[in-house]
């Protein structure tokens, strides 16, 4: 990782790969990271200050989310749930809007701490 704190936001939703990337281990505002394809080789920060974008990934081979999440986390892209592991604090929503409900809650533990919803495109109603 390069240095260990940026106080702002890093938008770098230009990037399709993360081949090279060196972030640092505290983000204090969003982290857009949008345009990757892939999480494999993906060293995220431990601890994002606001919200993280990784809206164009379709699976979470390889993904290691960071522990704290300030604001929302979008995984929107993601169409399995397999090795999808949550923080353990998102102070906002998490977006998943297309995976498959059920799934989710076969496959996945939620954040210990969730400030907000999870997110789904078509969600079932007998969801709280």
């Amino acid at each position: 990782m390069a240095s260990t704190v940026h106080e702002g936001d890093l938008d770098l939703s230009h990037l399709t790969s993360p081949e090279g990337l060196e972030l640092p281990e505290h983000v204090g505002g969003c982290l857009d990271l949008s345009g990757l394809a892939s999480a494999d080789g993906l060293e995220l920060p431990e601890h994002v200050g606001e919200n993280l974008g990784l809206s164009g990934l379709t699976t979470a081979e390889g993904l290691k989310l960071p522990e704290h999440v300030g604001g929302w986390l979008g995984l929107s892209g993601l169409t399995t749930a397999e090795g999808l592991k949550l923080p353990l604090h998102v102070g906002g929503d998490i977006y998943l809007w297309s995976l498959d409900e059920d799934e989710y809650d076969q496959e996945v533990h939620g954040p210990r701490e969730l400030g907000g919803k999870v997110q789904f495109s078509n969600p079932r109603s007998d969801r709280k």
